[in-house]
């Protein structure tokens, strides 16, 4: 009996310890990958371009750039099939007993890409407002601005990351279909509220993408950032991110190598 109810703890440790072993492998893959450059290259290209013009208020420049941070992780979300090794990948999948755990370990990648974007995004104005005395914004920064733009960015990051996990040669043959969908699915995303009052049929569908829209332009609704009235878009936002790997890490596990 206390065997019993003992053996599942070292299992899910062991589970535990090779998705971090996985997760090391494609972290090493996207290190030594020259495709993941150009997005760091346009996000430092929009940071050093949207905050050299002062001043601005401070949660409309954070909502404009969860926007970029989106489309960016999007792309390299979509870009990790080119620096993938199927070879290898198929060798590791036969070798992992819970195969789960090999597209979990993108996923955490996506996380931890999203997590270093987050840091910068909401870093490099803050720097800029120092640089600049304090001049930067209609008004003085604060600690909340800083940690809500953070966590802005890290969710709306890995939503991007993960849906740009999907384009890939095992769920789409075609690459360029994918490319193409993968363009429209990110304007139709951000552009939603404009292309929905346009086109009313498209709210329709709509509704099943990633609310990063939503979150944007309520984060921005106020002068000052209020959690009581953004935690339901933060978690709705959450959510939606979870059972995005959830689904994906379902689909690839099916789909196999095939």
């Amino acid at each position: 009996m206390t065997a019993e109810t003992k053996a599942p703890k070292p299992k899910r440790f062991a589970q535990a310890v090779h998705l971090l072993e996985i997760f090391r492998y494609e972290k090493e893959k996207y290190k030594h990958s020259s495709r993941m450059i150009l997005p760091v290259i346009l996000l430092f290209f929009y940071l050093g371009f949207a905050y050299s013009m002062a001043p601005q208020y401070v949660l409309d420049s954070f909502s404009i750039c969860s926007l970029v941070v989106f489309l960016l992780m999007l792309a390299m979300g979509v870009m990790y099939e080119d620096i993938s090794f199927p070879m290898i990948d198929q060798t590791v999948f036969i070798k992992t007993e819970k195969k789960e755990l090999l597209f979990a370990g993108r996923c955490l990648l996506v996380t931890y890409i999203s997590l270093e974007i987050a840091a910068v995004s909401a870093l490099y104005p803050f720097l800029g407002d120092l640089v600049n005395q304090k001049g930067l914004f209609m008004r003085h920064l604060t600690v909340a601005d800083i940690i809500s733009a953070f966590f802005l960015f890290w969710l709306i990051g890995v939503s991007g990351g993960i849906t740009g996990l999907f384009a890939n040669r095992r769920i789409f043959q075609k690459r360029e279909t994918a490319l193409i969908l993968s363009v429209l699915m990110g304007l139709v995303i951000v552009l939603k509220g404009a292309v929905g009052e346009k086109f009313a049929a498209v709210r329709l569908v709509t509704w099943i993408l990633p609310p990063v829209y939503d979150l944007s332009v309520n984060y921005c609704a106020e002068e000052y950032f209020h959690l009581s009235g953004l935690w339901i878009y933060f978690l709705w936002m959450a959510a939606y991110t979870m059972l995005e790997a959830w689904l994906y890490v379902k689909i690839m596990v099916r789909k196999k190598f095939e």
